[in-house]
């Protein structure tokens, strides 16, 4: 029993498009393994659905609705919990669609949804589906999927924690078998042999049997010990080298981080915006504290233990704070609007906040050891709110008062443990010259304030570049003190609080933002922060006031309000007042001497902004008229044909001949090659076979005719053009 070419065609093709299918979800299963995205079975089903499309052949208008409402039901089973079909949902993601096409705009990649994500992952799954449809189909040819699934997989094996042994195995049975039967579907179209079904069994079972061989032959074989290195740990050993010995040669860019613990390096700058707020009058914006130091870096304990509160709920039934008399408040209250993605809650330094509002808060966790708010949803996940308005006590500190503590007392037991600490094998000479700075005075606010003050000394530089990492085994601060002296406000906060804990004064360390720029929201006066403005300072805990800010960073003041009763006179740390005492008066002097004048940044930024400005919308619309070409370019089997249709339906006289070369061209451009050698008519029979149709036949039979005998071509276009029109639109499908 003979098969014929169309169901042995229809059968391979069935069989290519089941091995596709798992050559895909070889992709899909490191996703699974290395990402907490879940659900794979969701995007497997939809690899099939798409596939089914693509093979029967479904118009692309009914396929692209079909795929469409696909990927939104899944949308909103796995990113909703509203009830199913709700329009609601969808008016809502339109929006998030369109601020996240803002973030891709502007680069911030790390601010996109994650509904949003998980469509661009069905996207990106459309795509390789039509890939399959058409290297199976048309191109008749796997190879190049079925390489490029081995290189990814072994590169994930290498460098990731996925162990692609398994995995390897099941491609290469998979990649043979669909290289095999596809060179027997190859000799089938071209050379018209109709096989006998015996010999089709043959032909599997012997190609299944070879496959079997060589795989349990590479198991059974003798196999060599490697004979390269490992690359990987030279490449790891290779870039930590790098970061450790040279500051330049890993630039981290100024912003939040979680991670602290590897402090260092030369950093980039960052204008990007990170929130706007309306506070009554500028202040540092504090995110969390942190109190171990490990000789490289700041790390905190996981907190177990916080205070659970509601959206808009009164702090004051929590009993968090115990504002002392000792210490003056003013309330106030702030918008906060955030441009970045964080779950964090900004709240202004040493200010006991007494409620948080947020449009879409629903839940607040404070961590009191680390000084944090974390948004929450109802289930527990973190929220980030893109809005929230603050009320808070904001203080104001007697000097007098502070330099009352010279002592911890009986109370600050474990407080004094968790906020000495100092790593063991700290430098002596770091202890040598806290005590040194310190031996004059008597009080912890003194000690504090001569800690504070030895940073204005000439020696020290602030400066964001060129700044070394330390040796493996230096400390980070006695590196900073006794050797470079230049770092930004990490090695600053750092080295006081070191100092400080080194003269027995519980410290912490504390980032954060600094107050920005004055600026214009929707027509309110507002402070912009940037990730330019963050931020590392101090706190030190005094018995019966709490914790107090410091700033030992040059160029900067920590925005605090400090008057000395004793003095019977406020003496406000600002800026723009005139100093009124002593430490005010140094302060002031040390930020004329090191903070720039910002008149002059402003013009070299205005003289520099237009061209950067031109520049950059010059390289958008070249790269969006690249793009827009390269596209163009790649898709043309698919619009040509359709603009060639509308060339010529409405010509008349001698034009079958060039209509038909340039359906010879479209067919080529399809992936229907024709064979150095092959006949027209050969042709003709091959593309009819591909295509179910015998138009192809016909039209070659009448250009032959006009061709080798001669005929006249007037009026054989009109005959022709209808059988015309129809192949160029299949070549487009």
């Amino acid at each position: 029993m003979n098969v014929t070419t169309e169901k042995l065609e229809k059968f391979m093709h069935v069989l290519m498009y089941v091995f596709g299918l798992l050559l895909i979800t070889e992709w899909l299963r490191p996703v699974d393994r290395l990402t907490d995205t879940g659900n794979i079975i969701i995007f497997i089903l939809f690899l099939l659905y798409s596939l089914l499309l693509h093979y029967f052949r479904i118009h692309w208008s009914i396929r692209f609705i079909l795929i469409s409402a696909y990927i939104m039901i899944s949308l909103q089973f796995l990113h909703s919990k509203e009830a199913s079909y709700q329009l609601s949902w969808l008016k809502g993601f339109l929006a998030d669609f369109k601020g996240n096409l803002g973030f891709i705009y502007d680069g911030n990649w790390e601010l996109i949804t994650n509904p949003f994500r998980t469509f661009l992952f069905f996207v990106l799954l459309w795509l390789v589906t039509y890939l399959i449809h058409y290297w199976v189909m048309v191109r008749q040819s796997i190879f190049f999927f079925f390489m490029l699934t081995v290189i990814f997989i072994s590169v994930l094996d290498t460098f990731t924690p996925y162990a692609g042994d398994k995995a390897m195995i099941r491609i290469i049975i998979i990649g043979f078998l669909m290289l095999g039967l596809l060179s027997l579907l190859r000799l089938t179209i071209q050379e018209r042999i109709k096989f006998p079904m015996a010999s089709i069994n043959k032909w599997i079972l012997m190609l299944t049997g070879m496959i079997l061989v060589s795989v349990l032959v590479g198991f059974a074989a003798p196999k060599l010990s490697p004979q390269w290195p490992d690359p990987v740990p030279y490449i790891t050993s290779y870039s930590n080298k790098a970061v450790k010995e040279d500051g330049n040669s890993k630039r981290k860019s100024v912003g939040y981080d979680e991670d602290d613990s590897d402090l260092g390096g030369s950093i980039e700058p960052d204008s990007s915006i990170v929130f706007y707020n309306n506070a009554p009058a500028g202040h540092y914006w504090k995110v969390e504290n942190k109190n171990i130091y490990t000789g490289k870096g700041w790390v905190s304990i996981p907190e177990t233990e916080f205070h659970t509160f509601s959206n808009g709920q009164d702090m004051a039934t929590l009993d968090i704070y115990d504002v002392p008399e000792l210490v003056r408040t003013e309330e106030m209250s702030a918008k906060v609007s955030m441009t970045e993605s964080y779950s964090h809650i900004l709240h202004p330094q040493s200010g006991n906040v007494k409620k948080i509002e947020g449009k879409n808060g629903q839940d607040f966790k404070y961590y009191q050891d680390m000084d944090k708010f974390i948004s929450e949803q109802g289930n527990g996940e973190r929220l980030s709110m893109k809005e929230y308005e603050l009320v808070y006590d904001m203080p104001s500190f007697d000097i007098a008062e502070l330099r009352k503590v010279m002592e911890p007392d009986d109370s600050m037991d474990l407080l004094m443990e968790k906020n000495t600490q100092l790593p063991e094998g700290l430098p002596n000479r770091i202890f040598e010259l806290a005590s040194r700075l310190t031996r004059n005075e008597t009080n912890w606010y003194d000690k504090a304030k001569a800690i504070e003050d030895y940073f204005d000394g000439a020696e020290f530089i602030y400066s964001k570049d060129d700044i070394p990492y330390p040796e493996s085994n230096q400390d980070y601060v006695d590196q900073f003190l006794f050797e470079t002296q230049i770092g930004y406000c990490d090695n600053f906060s750092t080295a006081m609080v070191v100092l400080l804990r080194a003269a027995n004064i519980p410290a912490r360390w504390v980032k954060g933002y600094t107050e920005g720029e004055k600026s214009i929201l929707d027509g309110e006066s507002v402070y912009k922060v940037t990730n330019n403005n963050a931020h590392s300072w101090v706190e030190v805990y005094f018995s019966g006031i709490g914790w107090i800010p410091f700033e030992p960073t040059k160029g900067f003041n920590g925005e605090v309000e400090f008057y000395d009763s004793e003095l019977k006179q406020e003496a406000i740390k600002n800026p723009e007042e005139t100093p009124t005492n002593e430490e005010q008066t140094k302060k002031e002097t040390r930020e004329r001497q090191d903070t720039p004048d910002r008149d002059t940044q402003s013009s070299v930024k205005t003289g520099f902004g237009n061209m950067k400005g031109f520049l950059k919308w010059t390289a958008i619309t070249l790269s969006g008229a690249l793009i827009f070409a390269s596209i163009g370019y790649f898709l043309r089997r698919k619009w040509i044909p359709h603009l060639q249709i509308l060339r010529y339906r409405k010509k008349t006289g001698a034009h079958f001949s060039t209509a038909y070369l340039i359906l010879l061209k479209q067919l080529k451009r399809a992936g229907l090659v024709r064979p150095e050698g092959q006949t027209l008519r050969e042709y003709a029979a091959y593309v009819d076979a591909v295509y179910a149709t015998d138009e192809m036949s016909e039209l070659t039979a009448g250009y032959e005719l006009m061709i080798y005998r001669g005929d006249a071509e007037d009026g054989e276009w009109k005959h022709f053009q209808k059988g015309w029109e129809s192949l160029m639109r299949k070549t487009s499908s």
